[in-house]
């Protein structure tokens, strides 16, 4: 399942100012500066110095790991969510072992200081993100004995809850709270329509009106189109279903490539980095079957949408088998129609294939 995601600009300024004749380079920020920060509860400070870090060192992990534990802290869940997309689309390409890094970082903090609030969000967002939802319960019930009114740990219990498939009433129960605590939180409403999507259990009804409260308070985000259109096809409306997904793909796409035409029976291997999405010609006759299959070595998640001649959104697909997308369409007209497709969010690296049947 993922933000658009965009490329740090590396912009390293240095101050040069003389003392006693030599040349002083000033140090700009720092992890260490941020984590002060978070820890005196001054949120959008901490923001903006691991943003300056992420700034110059964006293939680095410390960066988005403290600018996602304050926005978690300041109740930007959105922001957080595409911040680790970011780390997908950026880090782990150069740092495959971010993940473990990030584990063993969070594992130190809370053997030192196991009542560690900022340590215990930290933590149990990333499990998280990392599908380990048990893991990421117990934290979150550590956090909620130490502090039960937390928004966050009840809205990321419950939404753990419904995504591993266990204890759904209490999952329920726990997102609800969550929404009663902050009522007006358009990021309490994205963390709860995902979790009615994604979740083993799915409510298409409940995650659509989330997730349109969400988009009304201004989340206009890829992963909430996305939720928007999983519900629409759930609904049997393909068309705006479709609309949902181009949209999607619109958001995140920096670079959209050209490809061959794509005719029966016919394979395309496509390298993806973040940022690309591909647009496939793909001709048909009016009465034909179109089955398109996409997969990849590289990555698992994948997104498109077709496009009549004209450019009106026909279908979209998300999760047409696993994670990948795909469809099977008979045309109702002869033209040449059009595919846009990527990796969803596009934030993967690796060869992405397209075959038609």
């Amino acid at each position: 399942m993922s933000s658009t995601a965009c490329s740090a600009t590396i912009a390293l300024t240095l101050l040069f100012t003389p003392v006693l004749g030599t040349v002083a380079t000033a140090r700009l920020c720092s992890p260490e500066q941020g984590q002060i920060y978070i820890n005196q509860g001054r949120y959008r400070d901490a923001i903006r110095e691991f943003t300056c870090v992420i700034e110059a060192q964006p293939t680095e992990v410390e960066g988005y790991r403290g600018r996602i534990e304050a926005e978690l802290l300041f109740g930007r869940y959105s922001d957080a969510v595409r911040d680790y997309a970011r780390v997908t689309a950026y880090v782990l390409p150069a740092r495959p072992d971010a993940e473990a890094t990030i584990a063993a970082g969070y594992a130190a903090r809370l053997a030192a200081a196991p009542d560690d609030i900022p340590a215990l969000t930290g933590a149990s967002f990333a499990r998280w993100w990392f599908f380990d939802y048990p893991a990421a319960i117990h934290l979150l019930n550590d956090l909620l004995a130490l502090s039960p009114n937390d928004v966050y740990g009840n809205l990321f219990r419950g939404s753990s809850r419904l995504l591993k498939g266990t204890s759904r009433a209490d999952g329920v129960a726990d997102l609800d709270r969550a929404i009663g605590l902050s009522p007006g939180s358009p990021d309490v409403r994205f963390i709860v329509a995902d979790a009615y999507t994604y979740g083993k259990q799915p409510d298409p009804q409940r995650a659509f009106a989330e997730a349109s409260f969400a988009l009304a308070g201004g989340l206009n985000t890829p992963r909430v189109h996305a939720i928007l259109a999983s519900a629409y096809l759930a609904f049997g409306n393909q068309s705006a279903a479709a609309a949902e997904i181009r949209t999607h793909i619109e958001l995140v796409t920096t670079e959209l490539v050209q490809a061959s035409s794509l005719a029966a029976g016919g394979t395309l291997t496509l390298p993806l980095v973040p940022g690309r999405s591909y647009e496939i010609p793909i001709p048909v006759t009016a009465g034909e079957t179109l089955s398109i299959l996409t997969s990849s070595r590289d990555f698992y998640d994948t997104i498109l949408v077709l496009l009549a001649p004209d450019g009106t959104p026909v279908l979209g697909s998300d999760d047409y088998r696993q994670y990948f997308a795909g469809f099977q369409w008979v045309a109702a007209a002869t033209g040449t129609y059009r595919i846009w497709v990527t990796s969803f969010e596009s934030v993967n690296t690796g060869d992405l294939v397209v075959f038609r049947r």
